[in-house]
Formats: C-alpha cells, structure tokens, sequence
C-alpha cells in the first residue's frame, strides 16, 4: 500500500513538473520566438526605442509595459533599467513605479515558483549550472544575505530570486525581501531619472556630473572587487543571520520554559485541588466511623 501510494506521489510530481515546463515553453513561443524572429529585440538598443515599441500599442500601451517587466525577470533579455527608462518616458514616475512594483513582484514571485516546483533542471537550464551552484551556495549561509544583495545594486537580482527557489528561504520571508528591495528600485530609477528629484538644468546639470562620475567609478570597482564585494556583503548577511537568528531561539527557548512553567503551575493546583477533595470525603466518613464505636 505504501508503495502504491509513493508510485502515485511520484506520477503526480512528475505530471506537475511537465505542466510547468508546458506553461514555459508556451511562453517562450508565444512571446520570445516573435519578438526575436520579427527583429524587434534587435532593435531595442535603448530606453528611446523600446519607448516607440510600447506607444505604437496605443490604449495598450500600459498592459505591454507591464507584461514586458513581468517577463524581463525570466524570460526576455532585457535590462530592468532600459524597460523603466521606457515606461518613465511614456507614463512619467509616479504610474512606471506603480506598475513595474506590481509587475516586477509578480515576475520574481513566478521565478521563485519555478524554482520551488521545477527546482535544479529548470534553473540549469536558464543560467547554467556553475552560476547556478555558486548562487545557490552563497545563500545557503543565511536569508539576511539575500536580503543585502537584493538591496544593493551590485548583484543579479533576478537570478538570485529563481535559485532562492531552491534554498529553504520561506516564501514569507522572500515576499517581504523583494517588497523592500523592489520598492527601492524602482522609486530610485523613476524619480531620479524622470528629473523630479534633481533637475536636467540649472544647479542640477553640476549635481548629474558628479553623480556620473561617481556611478561609472562605482561600475568599475564592482567589476574590479567584484569577489570582494560578494565576501563583505555574505559575511555581513551571516552576522545578522546569526544575531537575528539568535534572539529568534531565545524567544522560542523562553516561550517555551514559560508554558512549561505554566503547565506545571496548573498540575500542581490540580494535585492541590484533588487533595482537598479527598480530605473532604475522609472527613465524613471518619465522623460515621466514629458514630459506630460509640
């Protein structure tokens, strides 16, 4: 019977893990084989053109935006930046945050999916095994790594969502993670490109120089002390696992001897109460027994 039960376990695994590859690649043909074969993602070398892209769709503008940020995170070859840029243009930064959060979220959740259900074939498959690996080890040493490395700009957000899939990072945890490093994004890009923040003129034009300058030196350094910057940000992601995981036993340990306490408490006035119950019976009959010598 147990064995029945496991042969039936393992079908339905296995028809699942074809659905979902079924799903992939009704995507992939539906979206990436037209948009390659007609030559349109070989146009898009930048904000301005995948900006005429999205306008000739008219009232459809907004819902092509949004599909394109949703399946950049997986499936399509485009840069986060250029897609923003594009929808800063069209839609200004208020209603691009709006929808990138919401369609960059979905996108990350879907790629956390794949990785869960599908786990190392489909990530294989999609980054390699050696990229795959060496992420996948990197996060194995604590949640709060994750968390600094979807902050920061230095790393491969979308890649590091698809093999978090595969680590026991929970999706409680994941959800919250990419709420915060999401939002951050793309406010920072919308509003800081759109000019509302700092202006294309006047005191601005100095502030966008420097600014410059110091994103291409920190472009530089992140190729240069690129293992660097990945060993500060895993050892610092341990620290806080360690801290915050800490307090988080001692917690528990604490809940725990507390309701151990309690139980305890609550046996002993049982014993008490069930004592006093019986001194009340001996003492009746202590009384007859008494009635009886006499």
């Amino acid at each position: 019977m147990a064995d029945k039960n496991e042969s039936l376990s393992k079908k339905k695994k296995i028809l699942r893990t074809l659905l979902i590859a079924a799903v992939i690649a009704a995507i992939v043909l539906a979206v990436y084989l037209p948009l390659k074969l007609t030559g349109t993602l070989d146009k898009v070398d930048s904000a301005d053109s995948l900006k005429e892209i999205i306008n000739g769709f008219g009232a459809w503008s907004r819902v092509i935006f949004a599909v394109l940020q949703f399946l950049q995170v997986t499936f399509l070859p485009l840069p986060a930046m250029v897609t923003t840029l594009a929808g800063v243009y069209l839609f200004g930064p208020w209603e691009t945050t709006l929808l990138s959060i919401i369609a960059i979220m979905l996108g990350r959740l879907f790629a956390f999916f794949l990785g869960r259900k599908i786990g190392v074939p489909v990530i294989k498959w999609m980054i390699g095994k050696e990229d795959m690996e060496k992420w996948a080890d990197i996060l194995a040493r604590g949640k709060y790594t994750f968390f600094l490395m979807l902050v920061l700009p230095f790393f491969p957000d979308d890649i590091l969502c698809m093999v978090a899939g595969i680590t026991s990072i929970t999706w409680k945890f994941f959800i919250i993670a990419n709420i915060v490093g999401v939002t951050i994004a793309c406010f920072t890009i919308c509003f800081f490109t759109s000019g509302q923040i700092i202006p294309f003129s006047g005191w601005g034009i100095p502030v966008w120089i420097v600014i410059g300058i110091a994103l291409v030196v920190l472009f530089i350094c992140s190729f240069k002390y690129k293992d660097k910057i990945e060993s500060f940000v895993t050892s610092l992601g341990e620290k806080m696992n360690k801290k915050f995981g800490k307090k988080k036993s001692n917690d528990i340990i604490a809940a725990a001897k507390e309701s151990k306490s309690e139980t305890i408490n609550e046996t002993d006035k049982t014993a008490v109460t069930a004592n006093n119950a019986n001194d009340k019976t001996k003492e009746p009959n202590d009384d007859k027994n008494d009635n009886i010598e006499r």
